[in-house]
């Protein structure tokens, strides 16, 4: 008989033994049973509802496309992230310029 090379030698967990870690896990209790002192993690911020949108079509010079073809290429974010993401400060600096002055 072939000697058996597996690296796995305990003897897998009962449905009750599954049962009683999903438990513990679930309640955020330790290995004793006890109820952890860290209180569970809860979200606090509700789900952004999503905006329309609208398409944008900029006439611009080459060189600003290139530009932004960099830093899509270099930080893996989509072209319209990254361009949102360069015009929302401009864009709020130029609002509150706009309602100061009226």
């Amino acid at each position: 008989m072939p000697k058996n090379n597996s690296s796995f030698k305990k003897v897998p967990l009962s449905d009750a033994e599954k049962k009683a870690k999903e438990d513990s896990f679930l309640n955020f209790s330790n290995e004793t049973g006890e109820q952890s002192k860290a209180p569970p993690i809860k979200n606090k911020q509700a789900p952004k509802k999503k905006e329309p949108v609208k398409t944008i079509y900029l006439r611009a010079p080459e060189s600003y496309w290139e530009d932004l073809q960099t830093i899509v290429n270099t930080t893996g974010i989509s072209m319209n992230a990254v361009c949102l993401e360069l015009l929302r400060p401009a864009i709020k600096k130029k609002l509150r310029e706009l309602n100061e002055e009226y």
